[in-house]
């Protein structure tokens, strides 16, 4: 068994390859070939957390595992992240368990790929300032993957901790000219694309101040009580989600409207399986607002452990180890 711990997934996984893969493993799921169950949540209520289990088999590409996250907001307080996650890849043709590896940069990777995909369909081709409510943990990752399809030279940042607000605008100056927001509402109205990345239970902006032509990326929001757009960003946007089963289970940005009666299953454009198969436009025109909605998909997932794994192997990374 390989084990490959953040820095060696960093290293292993450039954003260019990650997209390229990702877009193969959504037409496998497009064109049936991949079996993903909605992601079993076991909650912790005593300490307001949950763990989420994710398996996934992709049967043409002979690829499957599973992830194992947990997810504790109150951790922000006790300096600790929000997320931990380890993710075991097997061989679906034996069983026998490839690789450990590190699970939350492997998430932060594989969700800022797929935004990315969806930013290369969705955003306008001239889309050069990016906005990003939440600069936590899976912000930069968000940043990382919309530069590999855009030519972004601003970024207007925003974060309730004022702290971490700075630290990740530290880091990015060294790659672009960035700023921090006094307000949601700044980063909204300067933006090109728009990243909210939160676990918000309330809209986090409001869509008044969207500008025509604005690309969004909802990110953050991921159970049924949570959200961070609100109606009029809703009913102002082409839809796209990264697939209907996750989103119509979990995504509180559409279930709370739609529960309302403000929003209708046929209002949601497509997944974003249709957009890389070509099987639906992506952006029509340079006004329209275009929003993509993700929960997380545990293709993502099995296809982003095995281009690492697969990469490991050639160059001699990560540490071996007998368990049996």
């Amino acid at each position: 068994m390989l084990i490959l711990n953040r820095k060696e997934l960093e290293e292993l996984l450039p954003m260019e390859e990650v997209l390229d893969v990702l877009a193969m493993g959504f037409r496998e799921a497009k064109e049936g070939k991949c079996v993903v169950p909605v992601r079993f949540h076991l909650n912790v209520e005593e300490y307001q957390g949950q763990f989420l289990f994710m398996p996934a088999l992709l049967s043409g590409l002979k690829q499957s595992g599973t992830k194992i996250v947990s997810v504790f907001p109150q951790n922000i307080s006790k300096g600790k992240p929000t997320i931990y996650a380890t993710y075991l890849l097997n061989d679906p043709v034996t069983g026998e368990l490839l690789a450990l590896m590190e699970g939350a940069t492997l998430t932060g990777i594989r969700t800022g790929g797929a935004s990315g995909l969806a930013t290369r369909y969705l955003a306008r081709k001239d889309s050069k300032i990016l906005g990003i409510i939440g600069t936590g943990f899976q912000s930069f990752f968000q940043f990382r993957a919309i530069q590999v399809v855009r030519p972004i030279e601003e970024v207007w940042a925003y974060d309730l901790d004022s702290q971490r607000l700075e630290s990740f605008c530290k880091r990015l100056s060294f790659l672009v000219k960035v700023y921090p927001a006094s307000s949601p509402a700044e980063a909204v109205r300067e933006s090109d694309i728009l990243i909210t990345s939160t676990t918000s239970k309330t809209p986090v902006f409001s869509g008044k101040d969207l500008r025509p032509g604005t690309h969004i990326n909802a990110i953050g929001a991921f159970r049924p009580d949570m959200r961070e757009t609100d109606d009029e960003t809703i009913l102002r946007s082409k839809i796209v989600v990264d697939t209907f089963e996750g989103c119509l289970s979990e995504a509180g940005d559409l279930l709370i409207p739609m529960s309302e009666g403000k929003l209708k299953r046929e209002r949601i454009h497509g997944d974003l399986g249709d957009l890389v198969t070509g099987r639906k436009e992506g952006r029509h025109s340079e006004e329209e607002i275009t929003l993509f909605k993700s929960v997380g998909f545990a293709m993502e997932d099995v296809v982003t452990a095995h281009l690492a794994y697969q990469k490991a192997i050639q160059q001699g990374k990560g540490e071996r180890v007998e368990i049996s």
